[in-house]
């Protein structure tokens, strides 16, 4: 590549991570239109990243053909030889990306890995500190070093297409499934929640993998299953007016997608550093719970016994949704 400043980046998993580590890319470039990225990740992630210009994404099967640590060295040899960038980023430090980071390292690159600052999580669940570093401005600070023009991340929003079809027909999407049990959305509240937007006209779809779907037992003409559907969830986020989602991967892809969303936190919390930086966002946390948060990541059981986090009230959930209409 020809750009003045082009920057190597791997992150491989997870779904969550990768989307918001995009951002963070893309909003570099709309501030620093000099730097580009070649961003190395799985294939059914890439499949569903945004197309940004100035950014190219490079699937690479690390369960198939590079498998292998050896696999990997030749593909990345290869790689620096023929495209020479100017920074290499292991976004990851993690065993995932050290035959990434250690080829660089070895063939002269500068070469920075991402720091998790894991020595601040207990602080912070004991209520020692109020709050961690927001993950995407530890990434910004990252790319600063690398002579990237940026101030900070903004994500600033970017137009719908004309005459969308999410325009058309009001399409909002709910996410209320997660790996966590303490930032699953219980489904009796959900289903509140959605008769109430089918009354004002919206039409909905429920996205989930196929086994959590099958949990889904409420059916209406303006509801869809995302497993029923035609299309693929990369389009079914372009088709998006607005969205209701957990504490997940889909509060990231929502942001990189420019969806409107509202987040709901029940056992882990925004301070956490994890949060979507979606200009057009607004988060709902438990009130008067001394235990909350009580993960940063979440947990498939409660101290209490009674997930009161969960307990979120649906008057606070349609206000959001009328402030972000």
């Amino acid at each position: 590549m020809t750009d003045r400043n082009h920057i190597a980046v791997a992150r491989f998993s997870a779904l969550g991570d990768v989307f918001m580590l995009f951002s963070v890319l893309e909003d570099a470039t709309f501030q620093d239109s000099s730097v580009s990225f070649t961003l190395f990740t799985r294939p059914d992630i890439a499949a569903n990243l945004p197309r940004v210009s100035s950014i190219r994404v490079v699937d690479l099967d690390l369960s198939g053909d590079y498998r292998s640590w050896l696999s990997q060295v030749v593909f990345f040899w290869g790689w620096f030889r023929s495209n020479s960038p100017n920074f290499v980023f292991d976004a990851h430090s993690h065993m995932r990306t050290v035959v990434f980071y250690s080829v660089a390292y070895l063939m002269g690159y500068k070469v920075k890995r991402f720091s998790k600052k894991r020595n601040l999580r207990k602080p912070f669940l004991r209520k020692k500190i109020k709050s961690l570093p927001s993950v995407q401005e530890e990434i910004s600070l990252v790319l600063k070093s690398f002579d990237v023009n940026y101030a900070s991340p903004i994500f600033s929003l970017k137009p719908a297409p004309e005459n969308s079809l999410a325009v058309k027909r009001n399409i909002w999407i709910i996410c209320p499934f997660s790996s966590k049990k303490t930032k699953s959305w219980p489904l009796d509240k959900v289903i509140i929640i959605v008769k109430e937007l089918l009354s004002e006209g919206k039409s909905i779809i429920i996205l989930g993998t196929e086994d959590e779907l099958q949990n889904w037992n409420y059916s209406h003409p303006q509801l869809s299953i995302a497993s029923d559907m035609r299309f693929s969830e990369k389009e079914m986020w372009q088709m998006a007016k607005g969205a209701i989602v957990c504490d997940s991967a889909n509060q990231h892809i929502a942001a990189a997608y420019n969806v409107p969303t509202v987040i709901l936190w029940m056992g882990t919390s925004p301070k956490a550093g994890f949060r979507a930086l979606n200009n057009n966002s607004i988060s709902i946390e438990p009130e008067n719970l001394n235990c909350w948060p009580c993960s940063i990541a979440g947990l498939n059981y409660c101290s209490r016994k009674d997930f009161a986090c969960k307990d979120i009230p649906s008057g606070k959930i349609f206000s959001a949704v009328k402030d972000l209409s």
